[in-house]
């Protein structure tokens, strides 16, 4: 007889199995097999997509393009390939551990997304907070990429496999599909959108790719796998603090010393602008030194990358370095041969190291006084404690500097008094040997001839006098020359202000002439002589015969040659140019009121380069006929006196020497457009 206490046990026993045990069994015998899933989903045509289009929409590691959340392909392809599921690191997942809400056979056509941190929980947290999902401001990021989108969704390789598509050489390919994607990274607004381009070129892809080294640093090694975050964060890797320990992974022995130097304790103690790795070396273009195009080459060290923080006047005046010491460097012997393509002369790493930069009154430091003949001794040897003192960058400072200043001034006084004096002592001698010049003109056979009245006289001698103002001051504000031991306040002043002035005078004086041009006998007439006509085309070609020797004697020319015509209207067409590009400069918030930017830019080459044709013609043109023109050297005074001889008018004007003679002949008097005998002087 059984026991009515052991029939209670075994009643129990069999309740417990029955509640925990059959109902596994029951879902075991109904839970689906791969078997079933592949029975539709192993059919490559599945949805009209046929095998030649399935292999051309498969990313590196096995993942169909259409699957991405960032694909944009018109179906979606619902093939997986079984091989390659089977082969992965979930072949032996069933599909319904990772598609939970796939119970029975049909299934629903649209399933939910699948949750990958039921298996890998602690990496989805860390996901959840990256960039990728949360944005910069902590706004949910719309679309963003997914576990599949970089691991791949049925195809997924160990990440040792060169097929992952996060294997350590495909790495970059898998973060470009976004990152050198112009539609994705201007809708994402990402900082630096060129980067993936950037990073291609940079010495540690071509360490990957080229040379096949598998111990370079790929996207993730610097941002991170899951956990990237935005730069600004203090946690990121990639975070101006952070990044030297980040580099520092593979770099370690260059970590260690840049941490205890200047720059990497100031970045310790918070110093904003203290220089990081990529301050110097760049971010994701980083190239080797010996590359012409690294930011830490020979030539760019000192001309660009230091002289980045140490010739910028803003962080000289925040922090209290002296700013003049790049430029002093640039005006140094070393400096000028750098600049004259010297690759042998020392530029700013090799004085003060390339990682390891100490103070100078650190004894660590290769400039500290005790350390400095080691390290001139480099490139000189033998070099002593006073072949190293001094101001090494040149310029103000210590008990060498102050001498070299006063030895500067003197001799900037000694050239100023002595080439000065010579100027001088020159220029009466000059003056006075062409008064001597002048009076012999008054020994003419003849009284001469009044070329120039007083008020033509008056308008050339504003009009060249203001030329040559507006020439100076032009190119001095242009190319920024100032004068020596004058006020940076006067020179601004002596730029800008006379350069204005000078063509506010011009503007007067042009309209002087025009008004005299217009509004006067003698200017309608000369105004008339002095248009082109066909004559002057023949003098031209004469000319060019008389100079070749293919004809005796030069063309007759009336009063206004075809070189005076092409002065007269350069001039006119200059002025013009000149005047009406001058205000659009002048008045430019006024000017853009009405013209584009690029207007004012056109305007602004147009001033500039038209200043050059009319400074390079009159030297060439003007001043050679009325100074170096043998015919009338030293120069013509005709401007002065406005007179010219009998023998020069049948030179130069034998036409209209004629007509005045023809006049004189028929006792008529000449229209005042001709040129008249000069009155007699007492």
């Amino acid at each position: 007889m059984v026991n009515p206490r052991m029939r209670t046990v075994r009643s129990f026993f069999t309740a417990i199995l029955a509640v925990t045990i059959l109902p596994l069994i029951a879902g075991a015998a109904s839970a689906l097999d791969n078997g079933q899933c592949f029975d539709c989903h192993g059919d490559p045509a599945i949805l009209g997509w046929s095998p030649a289009e399935k292999a051309s929409n498969v990313t590196p590691g096995g993942v169909t393009r259409a699957e991405s959340a960032f694909g944009k392909f018109p179906g979606m392809s619902l093939h997986v390939d079984s091989a390659a599921f089977k082969a992965s690191v979930h072949g032996d997942v069933s599909c319904t551990d990772c598609h939970a809400d796939l119970k029975s056979l049909p299934h629903p056509a649209r399933l939910k997304r699948v949750d990958c941190s039921g298996c890998h929980s602690e990496v989805a947290a860390v996901y959840a907070k990256s960039r990728h999902v949360v944005a910069a401001d902590r706004k949910p990021v719309v679309n963003g990429p997914t576990c599949a989108d970089c691991h791949g969704a049925h195809a997924v390789p160990k990440r040792t496999l060169s097929t992952s598509p996060i294997y350590y050489r495909n790495l970059a390919a898998t973060c470009n599909r976004c990152h050198a994607n112009p539609e994705i990274t201007t809708k994402r607004n990402m900082g630096i959108p060129g980067a993936s381009r950037m990073y291609d070129r940079g010495i540690h892809n071509q360490a990957i790719m080229t040379k096949g080294l598998n111990k370079s640093a790929t996207c993730a090694d610097c941002h991170g796998a899951h956990d990237m975050l935005e730069r600004t964060d203090p946690a990121s890797s990639i975070n101006k603090r952070n990044l030297p320990a980040t580099c520092g992974k593979c770099h370690y022995g260059v970590f260690t010393i840049y941490r205890e130097s200047v720059h990497g304790t100031s970045l310790a103690r918070g110093v904003p602008d203290a220089p990081n790795c990529a301050d110097c070396h760049g971010e994701h273009d980083i190239r080797q030194a010996a590359d012409p195009n690294s930011q830490v080459s020979f030539g760019a060290v000192s001309g660009k990358t230091c002289a980045t923080c140490h010739a910028a006047e803003k962080l000289a005046a925040r922090y209290g370095l002296p700013v003049d010491k790049v430029r002093g460097y640039e005006q140094s012997f070393h400096g000028l041969s750098a600049r004259l393509g010297d690759k042998t002369v020392a530029n700013c790493s090799s004085c003060h190291g390339v990682h390891a930069i100490f103070p100078s009154s650190d004894p660590r430091s290769t400039i500290n006084p005790k350390n400095l003949p080691v390290t001139c001794g480099k490139c000189h040897p033998g070099a002593t404690a006073n072949f190293a003192s001094g101001n090494i960058h040149v310029g103000p400072g210590g008990t060498g500097g102050k001498i070299k200043l006063w030895v500067e001034r003197f001799y900037i006084w000694l050239i100023v008094v002595v080439i000065g004096g010579m100027v001088v002592h020159n220029g009466f001698d000059y003056f006075r040997k062409m008064q001597a010049i002048y009076r012999r003109r008054r020994e003419w056979g003849h009284p001469g001839y009044e070329r120039l009245n007083r008020s033509e006289r008056v308008q050339h001698i504003l009009t060249f006098t203001t030329f040559f103002t507006l020439v100076i001051t032009g190119f001095a504000l242009k190319f920024k020359w100032s004068l020596p031991l004058v006020a940076d306040q006067t020179n601004v002043f002596l730029r800008g202000g006379l350069h204005r002035i000078a063509a506010v005078l011009m503007i007067a004086t042009s309209v002087y002439h025009l008004f005299y041009a217009v509004f006067t006998t003698r200017g309608r007439g000369q105004l008339v002589r002095m248009l082109p006509c066909w004559k002057d085309a023949e003098d031209v070609v004469g000319t060019i015969r008389y100079y070749l020797g293919f004809a005796s004697h030069k063309p007759k020319f009336e009063r206004f040659s075809y070189v005076e015509k092409a002065e007269y209207l350069a001039l006119v067409w200059g002025t013009i140019v000149m005047v009406v590009t001058g205000f659009l400069l002048w008045f430019q918030n006024e000017a853009l009121k009405h013209i584009p930017m690029w207007g004012l830019d056109v305007a602004t080459l147009v001033h500039y380069y038209e200043a050059i044709l009319a400074t390079l013609a009159i030297i060439v043109w003007h001043l050679y006929y009325v100074i170096v023109n043998p015919d009338f050297t030293p120069m013509s005074f005709t401007w002065i006196d406005g007179k010219l001889s009998r023998h020069d008018m049948e030179h130069e004007h034998a036409l209209e020497l004629e007509e005045i003679e023809a006049y004189g002949r028929r006792g008529e008097t000449p229209p005042p457009d001709v040129t008249r005998i000069a009155p007699e002087e007492e």
